[in-house]
């Protein structure tokens, strides 16, 4: 299990190997998560995250006009699912 120590307990950190933001013409992803932030944190981040991606596709649903609000749901979204995958790998290994 990836740990690292702390006076309370060890703590369960991400391994930094999930990526998101892939261009097409390219095999190399533009963002990757960061290795050793501790998963209670990177949760939480994604459930802000998560939060926006809500707002923003409830707007886009009511709004005519709502490529750019998609297209940042859609981004977003990436980028929650690395953070998430990144935390499953941690409680993998």
């Amino acid at each position: 299990m990836n740990c690292q120590a702390n006076n309370r307990s060890p703590t369960l950190t991400t391994t930094g190997t999930a990526t998101f933001g892939h261009p097409i013409d390219t095999t190399e992803p533009l963002f990757r998560t960061n290795a050793a932030i501790p998963c209670e944190e990177a949760l939480s981040h994604a459930s802000v995250l998560m939060d926006c991606i809500n707002r923003l596709t409830l707007i886009g649903g009511a709004d005519d006009d709502s490529g750019a609000v998609v297209w940042a749901a859609h981004y977003l979204g990436g980028e929650v699912k690395a953070i998430i995958d990144d935390v499953a790998a941690s409680i993998r290994s």
